[in-house]
């Protein structure tokens, strides 16, 4: 009987691995915390105790769980009040170290000229802290305004070519649906609303590792998560001003309030690469609401215009407007949406910043390296996503890269 032979993973590759699951041994510490403090940290709660039992779980399994595991886990999120993953947050966030990064490669040093734009003001007076290296001034008034509003714009936009090569790209990858796209740009009646790139596709535009990777905007998602971040969910969109016909349409645009609970805690970064005013679809939220929320509006699903005028925190709305090239962050926690185009189409690109894989399941497939290495044959898309993955994980950490080792 002929038996294929064993494939011998190179030594990079199985060092990242190693690294991969060395992380998940930290998190480990986390949840033995947890199961011994838990009553002491939460109200008694059900489904917050079964998160002890399934983030173990998760972490025997090499960062695998199930899709009931997973609705345990939104349930006791909105059960506590958002609670639940707050506690977990910052127990993970005592048992990892932060990693520590080189600013001088940062492609945004104009922020160190606007930085103090963003202080947040406490009780009537400047709570930010002078401290004798401007980056850290920069990054600590990032996150003190994250941490307080729910999101926070860059002082300085992303380098031209670099918002010029991401658009190219994007058009290139809606070449193949060009006449709908067209369509939806025009804003003619019944065209699609929104057409989106996935992670699959989205993956492979380094220029999106390019920034999330940045030493700033690195360090703004590090402090903000309290460990270094997990890069995940690269997407694109182009939103175009068509007039839905009825509500339902929008239900897949993210063009409804709602809030994020895919992680434990995640914020996302976003790029403009058009101009965005207020009729170009500009993101928009309600601040605070990753703090605290309406008891109106503890649902986990879409709400209507109306039902957030009745719960009174509309009049709070901020949209965020900007040239190409803006970036910001957004604590997706929050309530937030896609404002509807109203005159012109609107390109952004995202990622998403997390500290722990733990949550919505990663399907085997994401694990580029992994998969590569249980493939007969690698396509060209996939030895093109390894590399970047090997890129990245040495430029920032194999945890960086955690979801796609």
């Amino acid at each position: 009987m002929n038996v294929a032979p064993r494939k011998i993973l190179p030594a990079s590759d199985r060092d990242l691995i190693e690294a991969h699951d060395e992380s998940l041994r930290l998190e480990k510490r986390a949840t033995a915390e947890l199961r011994d403090r838990l009553d002491s940290y939460l109200p008694p709660n059900y489904r917050s105790r079964k998160m002890v039992d399934h983030w173990d779980r998760f972490i025997d399994n090499r960062g695998y769980m199930t899709e009931d595991e997973y609705m345990n886990f939104r349930y006791a999120c909105e059960e506590t009040r958002l609670q639940s993953n707050i506690v977990f947050s910052s127990v993970l966030a005592d048992n990892l170290p932060s990693a520590k990064i080189k600013m001088e490669e940062s492609m945004f040093a104009d922020a160190l000229k606007k930085g103090s734009e963003n202080t947040v003001r406490l009780n009537g007076e400047d709570d930010s802290v002078q401290l004798s290296d401007p980056w850290a001034s920069v990054i600590d008034g990032g996150y003190k305004y994250l941490r307080k509003y729910g999101y926070w714009k860059v002082p300085s936009l992303a380098p031209a070519d670099l918002v010029k090569n991401l658009r190219s790209k994007i058009e290139r990858q809606f070449s193949s649906i060009q006449e709908e796209v067209d369509k939806t740009m025009a804003g003619k009646d019944g065209a699609q609303l929104a057409h989106w790139i996935k992670t699959s596709q989205a993956f492979v535009f380094e220029d999106l590792h390019k920034l999330a990777s940045d030493p700033l905007l690195y360090s703004v998602a590090q402090k903000y998560l309290g460990v270094p971040p997990i890069f995940t969910t690269p997407v694109s969109v182009l939103s175009g001003p068509v007039r839905p016909k009825q509500q339902t349409e929008m239900f897949g645009t993210g063009q409804l309030y709602h809030y994020d609970m895919h992680r434990l805690k995640f914020v996302k970064m976003f790029i403009y690469l058009t101009d965005v005013g207020p009729g170009s679809g500009p993101h928009t939220l309600i601040p605070g609401t990753h703090i605290k929320r309406p008891d109106s509006l503890l649902e986990d699903r879409r709400y209507s215009e109306e039902e957030m005028i009745a719960s009174g925190v509309k009049g709070d709305e901020v949209s965020i407007t900007g040239p190409a090239g803006t970036v910001f962050f957004v604590d997706t926690s929050c309530y937030h949406k896609g404002a509807s185009p109203l005159t012109d189409y609107r390109i952004m690109a995202q990622v998403q910043f997390s500290n722990s894989l733990f949550g919505k399941p990663v399907k085997p497939v994401e694990h580029k390296i992994q998969h590569a290495h249980s493939t007969d044959q690698m396509s060209g898309t996939l030895e093109k996503s390894c590399n970047l993955v090997r890129k990245y994980a040495r430029k920032r950490g194999a945890r960086f890269m955690q979801n796609y080792i």
